[in-house]
């Protein structure tokens, strides 16, 4: 009887060892974005740009991107997958010795997010309405603002624009 009870015992705590051990080696397998991601992710938001580095640091990756008008840092989360924070480090210049002023291509700005009035315009020309919600998520790797906008009683457009862009990824009709 006292052995019963001991290999009992010492049954449950095996079961509750390996269950501890599986919940453990579970959680550490979350979802924790890989450098293709991160690659990919750069070259949707920030086309024709070349990854000079990447560093992975407690949760967060820093990458430094070679852009057309200068070298940016870029911070991404690990697990949301979200650009965190862009900064300047280097302005390209233009050739030494060129007498001309530098020319600046106006067509390709800066990468910054778009400001939620911004999107709301954007939404707001593909599609008239009255605009019910804004949300700012990241799909697939991309920050975009869901915009939500009243037709009429019956009809609802939902408008996901790229944050960075300000492309229309897509219209879906409710």
């Amino acid at each position: 009887m006292k052995n019963k009870k001991m290999f009992l015992v010492l049954g449950v705590f095996i079961i509750l060892l390996i269950t501890g051990f599986l919940v453990f080696f579970m959680k550490s397998e979350t979802s924790i974005i890989s450098e293709e991601e991160i690659m990919e992710i750069v070259q949707t938001q920030y086309e024709g740009s070349t990854v000079q580095s990447v560093q992975q640091q407690a949760g967060i990756y820093i990458i430094v991107i070679d852009h057309q008008l200068g070298e940016y840092e870029l911070t991404i989360d690990a697990e949301t997958r979200e650009i965190t924070s862009l900064r300047l480090i280097n302005l390209h210049e233009e050739e030494k010795g060129h007498a001309e002023e530098p020319q600046i291509d106006h067509e390709e700005p800066v990468p910054s997010m778009l400001s939620e009035q911004e999107a709301i315009e954007i939404a707001l020309r593909e599609v008239e309405g009255q605009v019910e919600n804004v949300q700012l998520e990241v799909e697939d790797g991309i920050v975009v603002y869901e915009i939500e906008i009243e037709v009429d009683d019956d009809n609802e457009a939902t408008i996901m624009i790229n944050a960075y862009t300000g492309q229309i990824l897509s219209v879906t009709w409710d």
